[in-house]
């Protein structure tokens, strides 16, 4: 129609050509203005959007350490003598004193019998001056029978000993290792018997860089798993921190303790160890929604209006599908999840249910 009307009859062929000219060229701008804005609305970018949130980051230290039992000795005999009775198995769980191994105790038997006789006629002694009348019997008298009765008591109490020593007994509740002793075998003092192992609890001995020295406590919680049974986690705690950083190394030795009720974990394995440190809070992110260009990464964040805006992000850490960012952001901060890669800062965007 724009067309028509300026060419349409000879007298509007008489205007003015530069009126004529002005007037189509107006026509014409309007027209495409409206066509051009049109299509803008039609084209902008379609993005789906995500809510930033400030979470607390637990920084993760991992290990690899050795395990062992909680209590753990090699038995040895304080006695010299010949066996007679082995009274325990390999791989047998006994009980704290529970005896274990037999000696021939035949003369330990008779010095005992013999302190006993010893002192109960010192006992007699000093009971039957206690029941005279005052000044029948002399005061050194009666110091003497107590003092005997006293030396016969310490006497029994020594040759007691020794024949309690006679059965070696078990220094607490574990489980026995192997040994090839019989009935029969002489024993000298000092000899091995085998080994008990306390496996309630497993001790794994670790290390950990310098970095993170300073950030290892009492109690900080520990994850454990076999190497050679990955994904069976086993919560524990930290026993005991070093107090030296290894000059060689640079690393500080750490001590995890871990429950194992069921006695399965052997002293000995190797363990990897996950030691999570208290943090500071950050934003997170979904992983997507992090862009790299030429200077680093960054998030786009929806302002008012849809209008975009850049924001530098450094990656502290990932967990998953999510980053945790050191970035300019607070929580409830929309931001681009996806549909970033080809956008730029104070473009509109569309926002998409996701």
């Amino acid at each position: 129609m724009t067309v028509d009307f300026c060419r349409s009859t000879a007298a509007a062929r008489a205007v003015s050509v530069i009126a004529g000219v002005g007037l189509c060229l107006l026509v014409f701008g309007v027209d495409d203005g409206h066509a051009q804005r049109a299509r803008n609305r039609d084209t902008l970018p379609a993005v789906t959007l995500a809510d930033v949130q400030i979470k607390r980051m637990n920084q993760r230290v991992a290990a690899v350490g050795s395990g062992r039992a909680r209590q753990q000795v090699t038995l040895t005999t304080r006695v010299a003598g010949v066996i007679e009775k082995v009274l325990f198995e390999g791989g047998q769980l006994v009980e704290a004193n529970q005896p274990l191994v037999q000696l021939d105790a035949a003369t330990e038997k008779v010095a005992v019998e013999t302190a006993q006789a010893q002192r109960a006629q010192a006992a007699d002694t000093v009971q039957r001056y206690q029941q005279l009348n005052p000044g029948t019997v002399t005061k050194v008298a009666i110091t003497e029978a107590n003092t005997a009765l006293k030396v016969a008591d310490a006497a029994l109490r020594k040759v007691q000993d020794e024949l309690d020593r006679m059965t070696i007994k078990a220094p607490f509740k574990g489980i026995m290792g192997l040994s090839n002793l019989q009935a029969g075998d002489y024993l000298a003092i000092g000899s091995p018997i085998a080994t008990i192992d306390d496996r309630s609890k497993i001790i794994i001995e670790f290390t950990v860089p310098e970095a993170v020295a300073s950030s290892m406590k009492v109690g900080l919680p520990v994850r454990a798993n076999l190497i050679t049974r990955t994904g069976e986690i086993i919560d524990g705690k930290i026993q005991a921190v070093g107090t030296r950083i290894d000059p060689v190394s640079r690393t500080l030795a750490v001590r995890g303790e871990i429950p194992n009720d069921d006695l399965k974990l052997i002293p000995g394995s190797t363990f990897s160890i996950s030691v999570r440190l208290p943090g500071q809070d950050s934003p997170v992110v979904p992983a997507l929604a992090i862009q790299w260009d030429r200077h680093g990464a960054f998030v786009w964040r929806v302002g008012d209006k849809n209008v975009l805006e850049r924001v530098d992000a450094a990656i502290i850490d990932r967990d998953g599908d999510r980053v945790y960012i050191d970035a300019q952001l607070k929580a409830g901060d929309k931001i681009v999840k996806e549909g970033g890669g080809s956008l730029r800062a104070g473009q509109t965007v569309s926002p998409q249910s996701s």
